[in-house]
């Protein structure tokens, strides 16, 4: 039996070539899809290799079993288009799984629950040949956005959002010592005097930390007390945890925060990194009218690795402002760093969290 290798810019266009050239007789062996050029001054091309041969067939067929030939031979041959598969698909195919380096790097961002745009980004382009955990170190570091304009720079006031329970009330607090420690004048505003135990436990803070604290029920109360502290560097400012069933409180907080100047109103929305991807997604549309500019990642002590908030951070393109790792006030909590992700991702070669684990144990 002989074969013929027919080459084209898509595998429609192979088919079509290939039945014109040797008829409607031919059945489809294999395909390959694969790219060229990419490199300085070549444009990236998409190609597709159809291996068929010739069936054997006695008198002569009508127009309509040759349709059918057709359609039968394309039908063996058709296998998903790769610009089509997802990406964990797409390793699965015959010409993805000729780079084992590409496979590593897969594994890896499994391990480390990394899905959707990022993983994408960080699989692009993958090379055949190198350290993995240092390639896609490299690549994270430069794919991951992190919010160093606000970290030097805040805004006026400075609002957080997010679900009772992510630690929105002890990450202000904590940030509000790191701000005040680094010389700026920092005034504390709650509106989350429906929560029992809300207002005491924010005054408490501020006692321990030195930063006046006001609470306000109410939209003119809020005025009030931003004109109160109008003087001050930063005014942050706790938010009643909201749940999307309850319109009315999510209007009363709503109109609220409308009174602040949105020029010089930030809002960061915290983000418990114990959460699934799917659960940070609902949180982040529950509170999308807000427009965060920023993420607070809580609850880094309690888990093994963050991808799944890189992976909500690069599909919301919100970038991270704060990583918090306890509840005690103010000590842990830290402005987020290429470092500090690395830290908090599994089999990237930088297992600080082991190392203090050991260190504990010893």
């Amino acid at each position: 039996m002989q074969y013929y290798t027919v080459t084209a810019d898509s595998y429609e266009e192979a088919v079509r070539k290939a039945t014109e050239l040797y008829g409607s007789g031919i059945r489809i062996h294999s395909r390959r899809d694969y790219t060229t050029g990419g490199h300085l001054f070549r444009r990236r091309r998409q190609h597709c290799e159809i291996v068929c041969y010739l069936a054997e067939t006695g008198k002569e067929e009508s127009q309509k079993s040759k349709e059918k030939d057709i359609s039968e031979f394309a039908k063996e041959a058709k296998t998903p288009d790769p610009s089509t598969l997802s990406p964990s698909e797409r390793l699965d195919t015959e010409i993805y799984r000729e780079n084992e380096k590409l496979t590593e790097a897969a594994a890896l961002l499994s391990l480390n629950h990394i899905t959707g745009k990022l993983y994408e980004m960080l699989l692009k382009d993958f090379p055949s040949s190198g350290d993995v955990p240092m390639i896609l170190s490299e690549r994270i570091l430069n794919s991951v956005a992190i919010d160093y304009e606000r970290q030097v720079h805040p805004r006026h006031f400075v609002v957080f959002v997010g679900p009772t329970g992510s630690g929105k009330t002890t990450t202000l607090a904590k940030a509000a010592y790191l701000y005040s420690r680094e010389g700026k004048s920092v005034g504390i505003i709650t509106l989350d005097t429906y929560r029992t135990g809300a207002v005491e436990q924010m005054e408490a803070f501020g006692r321990a930390l030195s930063i006046p604290v006001l609470s306000a029920g109410a939209e003119d109360e809020l005025i009030r007390a931003a004109e109160h502290f109008s003087w001050k560097d930063i005014v942050l400012i706790d938010t009643m945890g909201l749940s999307p069933h309850d319109k009315e409180l999510n209007l009363k907080l709503a109109g609220m925060l409308s009174v602040l100047d949105k020029d010089r109103t930030d809002y960061i929305l915290t983000v418990n990194a114990c959460m699934k991807e799917e659960d940070i997604m609902q949180q982040g549309t529950a509170y999308s009218r807000f427009s965060p500019s920023s993420l607070a990642v809580t609850k880094l002590d309690e888990t093994e690795t963050i991808g799944n908030v890189l992976s909500f951070s690069a599909g919301s393109s919100i970038p991270i402002l704060f990583f918090t790792d306890g509840q005690k006030v103010p000590e842990t909590i830290s402005k987020a760093s290429g470092a500090l992700v690395l830290e908090h991702m599994k089999g990237l070669g930088l297992d600080m969290q082991g190392f203090r684990k050991q260190v504990t144990l010893q």
